[in-house]
């Protein structure tokens, strides 16, 4: 680091000096030479201390002063705010106008010194703007920007678009956020060229799983602080497997089950052991697999320096530490969120703090069973204060105060993207199906194709959908039509639901040789007998190829469907649950419950009971059903209880196979039980003739069968 500003002056002057000037639309001339995060606080820290004489001889550091504005529009974007923002870094207070304008001219003499450009806005200059130009995306509008590319994605004539067609689709894409649809409408030139670029750089990463962000880093626009800050950045660049983009970086992580706040360190290579991990005074031996060294109260810091020692040869990280309060994303294995960014993606957030805070408002999250400021105690019996907040649909919003300043707002929302999905059907009948041993899916009816689209994606979504989306069986092209759903509470995205044609397809009875006339088709051809094994997919090239593999098995006529009219209900968790068994994400869960289940009430905290029951389990951002369990209970009357919770499915298997001994009208009804203050699970009374076939059942399916239903 250097501490005069005329030290900073030779190093900023020589890396401009090295930058390749371009003519082409991604111009971000100076993003090479922006400082990381702890390199930026240094410079201010030099700026702070030479500013009084400084201020009366700009023109004497021109790198410095370009460097000021650049790191500002960089790190500090707010077109409303920079010079507020600019007095604050230099220790200054309130700038008089015409100083700001002298600063503006020495700003613009610099800028054609180095042989740059500056951005015209009618007859004069865009100052802020001709920084921004300079440096790319704002660290602060970049995942909005994410949001843009993504769209790109499938407007594959969006370079095309007139500027009037360019600003309708920007404003549906960038809804409040003002910022975001200045700089894009503004500067539609140079984003153009930077979503080009970050659209070459997730081919790229897509391609080759073995890359990382520093193999590519200084052939495109890409930074490590939008990963840092916006891990959404890895998800979009490597969709499959976003994490193996963090192969090397270290993490702050909450563990509340372990009471602890740690630091998890990747594994390292054999052939750089031994090796150290050091934070602070903590030491802790490197190893070939991923590791945690537990911080706890020394996490309370603005900063967190991560060194590994190698040899003689050292490499530091940097961590932004939890100082007052932070927020801990517990569907991202409890990663620590930039709590700087005004809007977050909608997942389950830790909120952990020193004090006690203030918490203005919570909209949007669960306040039913939720305490503010629960007191904490970590493993080294550090006192802390914690707050958990848990979604209950598509949008949040947290106001909060700390030791008095203004209070602080962060916006939550679903990420805006293209999903496909396959639904076993609705509402009841979500759970009407199997899983046989290799894992297919046997039911009585197809599965149906469900796509969600953010407003304002296309022009025409039946268009698009027709164009785009195919329904394959069997890699044949299957008849069908999507049909628009009507869902409550839809405002950011539309819904669509394949419906299937009586005749998929026709294919030529065995036989048919030639015909004579028209009126022999109906003769001649024949829907296909689609029971046994098929694959039905939804493909959306390049970019959408969702499949699901089915067994389809005849119907069982109505008695069945009779019984489960009380479904979901207060047990729509495991509908949504035994959808998948890979677990599912929140987004994945609430756009399952738009379809399946849309006047249904659900939130993370239902989730949270049935966790602490043992039913369910998060792993990493998923969840997923744990175990199933059955209470077997004999009544009076020749007949005995059977309280079950866990996978609905198994239930259908059951009464598909006790139809047999059980004569439909004599199948029970299935109650759902939904006390105040515990997990819902559901009841049916059977003929105790049936008790032990039943319980046969259900065992070699996977159920555990025994006493009280939530003390097994």
């Amino acid at each position: 680091m250097f501490g005069t500003l005329a030290d900073w002056e030779n190093h900023f002057a020589a890396k401009i000096q090295r930058c390749e000037r371009s003519t082409g639309a991604s111009r971000a001339v100076l993003l090479p030479v922006v400082p990381d995060r702890i390199t930026w606080d240094a410079f201010l820290t030099s700026i702070r201390g030479e500013w009084g004489d400084w201020k009366s001889q700009l023109s004497e550091r021109p790198a410095c002063l370009l460097m000021l504005y650049c790191g500002l529009a960089f790190y500090e974007y707010d077109e409303n705010r920079f010079w507020p923002q600019f007095a604050k870094v230099v220790g200054s207070h309130e700038l008089p106008a015409n100083q700001q304008a002298e600063i503006n001219t020495v700003f613009a003499t610099a800028v054609h010194q180095f042989q740059l450009e500056l951005k015209r806005r009618g007859n004069g200059t865009d100052f802020v703007g001709s920084a921004v130009n300079l440096i790319g995306i704002p660290l602060s509008l970049w995942d909005g920007f994410l949001e843009i590319c993504d769209w790109a994605i499938w407007r594959k004539d969006w370079r095309s678009l007139s500027d009037e067609e360019w600003t309708e689709a920007v404003e549906k894409r960038s809804g409040s956020r003002t910022r975001l649809r200045r700089f894009l409408t503004e500067n539609r030139q140079s984003a153009s060229g930077f979503i080009q670029d970050v659209l070459d750089a997730r081919d790229i990463l897509s391609s080759d799983p073995q890359l990382t962000i520093g193999d590519i880093a200084r052939a495109s626009i890409l930074r490590q602080e939008y990963f840092d800050d916006v891990p959404e950045t890895a998800d979009f660049l490597r969709p499959q497997d976003p994490d193996s983009l963090f192969r090397y970086r270290v993490k702050l992580i909450w563990d509340e089950r372990r009471q602890n706040i740690s630091v998890l360190l990747p594994a390292i290579s054999r052939d750089k052991l031994p090796a150290l991990w050091c934070v602070g005074s903590r030491r802790q031996e490197a190893a070939p697999s991923p590791d945690e060294l537990v911080l706890n109260s020394d996490a309370f810091a603005s900063l967190l320096p991560v060194t590994l020692q190698v040899g003689n040869e050292q490499e530091t990280q940097y961590l932004r530490g939890v100082n007052e309060w932070g927020l801990f994303d517990l569907e991202n294995s409890g990663r620590f969120t930039n709590i700087s960014r005004d809007q977050l993606p909608l997942r389950s957030y830790a909120l952990v703090s020193q004090h006690e805070i203030e918490l203005v408002s919570r909209d949007g999250f669960d306040d039913s069973d939720t305490q503010v400021n629960e007191r904490f105690e970590l493993g080294d019996g550090t006192v802390c204060f914690l707050t958990r907040l848990w979604p209950t649909g598509k949008h949040a919003e947290l106001c909060l105060k700390i030791n008095n300043r203004d209070p602080r707002t962060i916006r939550f929302k679903t990420r805006a993207r293209i999903e496909a999905r396959f639904i076993t059907g609705w509402g009841a009948k979500a759970a009407h199906f199997n899983r046989t041993p290799d894992g297919k899916i046997k039911i009585d009816h197809l599965p149906i194709p469900c796509v969600a689209i953010p407003s304002g994606y296309f022009k025409n979504n039946s268009a698009a959908l027709d164009r785009e989306f195919k329904i394959f069986i069997d890699g044949n092209l299957a008849s069908g039509w999507w049909q628009h759903l009507d869902v409550r509470d839809a405002q950011d995205r539309d819904y669509y639901r394949w419906k299937w044609n009586q005749k998929i397809w026709l294919e030529a009875r065995p036989g048919v040789t030639t015909l004579k006339s028209f009126s022999q088709l109906d003769d001649a051809y024949k829907s296909p007998d689609l029971r046994g094994d098929r694959q039905i997919s939804i493909e959306a090239k390049p970019h959408i190829s969702e499949k699901v593999a089915i067994r389809i098995v005849g119907r069982e006529g109505e008695a069945i469907n009779r019984c489960w009219e009380n479904l979901p209900g207060a047990f729509v968790a495991m509908f949504l649950l035994c959808q998948s068994t890979d677990g599912m994400k929140w987004e994945d869960l609430m756009l399952a419950k738009d379809v399946i289940a849309p006047s249904s009430h659900f939130s993370p905290y239902i989730l949270r009971k049935y966790e602490r029951l043992g039913v369910a389990v998060q792993r990493g951002r998923r969840w997923m059903i744990r175990e199933n369990r059955a209470e077997s209970m004999p009544w009076p009357g020749e007949v005995f209880q059977l309280n079950y919770c866990g996978d609905p499915s198994i239930l259908w298997g059951l009464y598909r196979r006790m139809i047999c001994d059980v004569p439909g009208e004599r199948l029970p009804i299935i109650e759902v039980i939904d006390k105040r203050g515990e997990a819902a699970y559901l009841k049916m009374t059977w003929p105790t003739q049936s008790r032990e076939a039943i319980e046969n059942y259900l065992q070699r399916n996977g159920v555990a069968v025994g006493g009280p239903l939530w003390t097994h």
